[in-house]
């Protein structure tokens, strides 16, 4: 999405103040006047507010609005609050001034309030986007930090055995994964079919009910059935659990409903209790008129028995007039979770987001290009969350789960990119492919890349990707050296895209390898450049392959000739580099990693690389700068540059650095090698 503007109210405030006190001695003044009056001074002492926070100037600030932290940019921000509420008593249908309220109170971190703000502002606007999107953010603030990795499934209790079927069961969510805990007593009426056969007192099932309006006063709430699994029974009925709490302060939470298909309209309603110990802690008579609403929230707070194990009863009974006909309720979803969760629990905040912006039009998509710009600045915490919601919106693409996986590969975290990958795999394989498979490479899972890329070639005939797909397999079998397998599928790949010079290139590489001969290689090399005589990158492998020859001369010429197609291909520049060092060339290839250096100032590479060139040639200080100047710029971190650095750490006799690096090393990559032997060699 792009950047929401601010609005601001062009009347000065003094003249508006003027006007103000004027008219309080000779005239009534209009309502809306007044109102702007104090919508001007809210905003203004909101501004105040974020520039005590040090957040002036934040243009994205409400697309992802951050609770104040300083006392006095909260003392500001509560009396821009007051003045919002002022100028909606003064004008209740100021749309723009229920969105400047719901923003305060997000600053506040009061996301109820918002919620209730911005749903104002929706039912003056309901035609207006932004409003709907700024209902959704103020649900999504709302919504308890979930206790599983981002982008995961949340954990599941596990599926019930036929001994947890027999008898009810209370799911514990403050554990992970989350248990059910058994009841260890059911107390129910026996009751007839109108037959006259006995029916079950009490049993599970999915009711679909719309949440009740009436639960959340003020705030929008979406029409549409929520089906919740509900413990239902025949009232009366008391079921009871023995329940060892966390220290944590805990809830228990549920929905009050009754059986849509059951519900007696001309009956009293039902009653719904609580108890801990003898204790007597959450009552409700839910009538027939709220009955017939839908979902009605409810909440037991347990935090007075925290770290305690106690008997917790449910109980339902008939109504006022004590009628239990057609009295068939249950308690839905009923859960125990930490305290602090309950409220967006109960409000299903995280669903109620997503409906909101979907009202509002919002598509995943403007949520994943406002992903891509936070990654791109480098903002990556932001731009996960921005993928996230995007995931509420469209689940079944992927793509959201793809951009974090990007995400956490540029910041070092591979197990958790790998993750998103197979999530986003097992919800659009095809998509997915290209991602994981290079992610297995990178990590040294050759194999299991291998069969990444296998199934999808087999299984996905049609796809956009294939040819992505026969480039990075012919890729995998080199990095293990099966020379003959690399050659069969180049052929296969060629055969279906004849006219792609990158086959041939790496069929002409395979051939040199597996022993074909120089002559055999250039051949197809050639058919490359045929096809692509004008990038240069033709001309440049084909200098490595000299260079791989050892046909040194050769190979410099053929890197020029690429390199005057493109002189800023930085690649190029540095393979050229690499290949007069391989030939024993140190001064030219010296003068080639500066000349490098001079046209890209910041390529992490080029510094690795040169590195290596001062350690031959004796010039320790020099090594040292340089490498840790590739560390410095390196984007994403790379284990190998870590590697690069201990080996020169330690062969310029600094072996506490170096014993940094190795670890360095191991932490992005654990089954690295070269830095466990180093570490042993080095004697930690």
């Amino acid at each position: 999405m792009g950047k929401v503007l601010h609005f601001t109210i062009s009347i000065p405030a003094a003249l508006v103040a003027a006007v103000v006190a004027l008219s309080a001695l000779t005239l009534r003044l209009p309502s809306r006047l007044v109102a702007l009056y104090y919508q001007e001074q809210g905003a203004r002492a909101l501004a105040r507010a974020l520039l005590a926070e040090g957040r002036a100037g934040e243009g994205g600030l409400w697309l992802e609005p951050e609770p104040l932290t300083r006392p006095d940019a909260q003392a500001l921000a509560a009396q821009a609050l007051e003045r919002f509420q002022a100028a909606i008593a003064a004008d209740p249908a100021n749309f723009q001034a229920h969105r400047w309220l719901g923003r305060a109170a997000l600053l506040l971190d009061r996301p109820g309030d918002a919620v209730a703000a911005f749903s104002a502002a929706v039912r003056l606007r309901p035609d207006n986007p932004l409003g709907w999107w700024e209902l959704g953010l103020a649900y999504d603030h709302l919504a308890p930090p979930m206790p599983f990795s981002w982008g995961d499934r949340p954990e599941e209790e596990g599926p019930a055995s036929a001994g947890e079927l027999s008898q009810p069961a209370l799911i514990d969510r403050t554990s992970s994964p989350p248990r059910r805990i058994p009841a260890v007593g059911v107390e129910a009426p026996a009751v007839e079919s109108s037959a006259g056969a006995p029916l079950p007192v009490w049993g599970y099932a999915r009711w679909p009910l719309p949440d009740a309006p009436g639960g959340w006063p003020g705030w929008w709430v979406p029409d549409e059935p929520v089906p919740r699994t509900v413990l239902f029974a025949a009232v009366p009925a008391t079921v009871t659990f023995r329940v060892s709490l966390p220290v944590t302060p805990a809830a228990l939470v549920f929905w009050m409903g009754m059986d849509p298909a059951l519900q007696a309209p001309q009956g009293d309603g039902v009653v719904y209790r609580v108890w801990v110990e003898d204790r007597e802690i959450f009552s409700h008579t839910l009538r027939p008129q709220e009955v017939r609403a839908g979902w009605w929230p409810a909440r037991a707070d347990l935090t007075p028995w925290a770290g305690r194990t106690v008997r917790l009863t449910l109980t339902l009974d008939p109504g006022p007039a004590g009628d239990p006909n057609g009295d068939w309720a249950g308690w839905g979803d009923a859960q125990l979770v930490e305290a602090a969760r309950a409220g967006g629990v109960l409000a299903g905040a995280e669903r109620r987001a997503v409906a909101a912006w979907r009202a509002g039009g919002i598509s995943a998509q403007q949520l994943i290009e406002a992903g891509e710009e936070a990654r791109n600045a480098k903002r990556y915490e932001e731009a996960l969350r921005w993928y996230r919601k995007a995931s509420g919106l469209n689940p079944a693409d992927g793509e959201n789960l793809l951009r974090a996986g990007l995400v956490y590969e540029e910041i070092g975290k591979l197990e958790e990119a790998e993750q998103m990958y197979r999530i986003a795999w097992s919800i659009a394989p095809a998509k997915a492919t290209k991602y994981l498979s290079l992610l297995l490479e990178k990590r040294g899972e050759y194999g299991a890349a291998e069969q990444i890329l296998r199934e999808a070639l087999f299984n996905y005939p049609d796809a956009s990707d294939r040819l992505e797909w026969w480039r990075a397999l012919g890729n995998n079998l080199q990095l293990q050296g099966r020379w003959d397998e690399a050659f069969s599928i180049y052929v296969k790949a060629i055969e279906e895209f004849p006219n792609d010079p990158a086959l041939y290139v790496g069929l002409g590489w395979t051939r040199y390898k597996r022993g074909d001969g120089l002559e055999a290689a250039l051949g197809e090399m050639h058919r490359a450049l045929a096809l692509d005589s004008e990038s240069g990158d033709v001309h440049i492998i084909i200098g490595m392959l000299m260079g791989e020859a050892r046909h040194c001369d050769e190979a410099d010429t053929w890197f020029r000739l690429g390199l005057e197609r493109n002189p800023y291909s930085a690649w190029g520049h540095l393979m050229r580099a690499n290949y007069a060092r391989a030939c024993g060339n140190l001064d030219f290839a010296l003068s080639l990693y500066q000349e490098t250096l001079a046209l890209f100032p910041n390529f992490a590479a080029a510094y690795h690389e040169i590195a290596l060139v001062y350690k031959l040639n004796n010039q320790p200080q020099e090594a040292v700068d340089a490498v840790e100047k590739s560390l410095k710029l390196m984007d994403p971190p790379d284990p190998w540059f870590y590697v690069r650095a201990g080996e020169i750490y330690e062969w310029a006799g600094m072996l506490d650095d170096a014993v940094a690096a190795y670890q360095h090393a191991l932490a992005l990559d654990p089954n690295n090698s070269v830095a466990l032997q180093a570490l042993q060699r080095v004697g930690k």
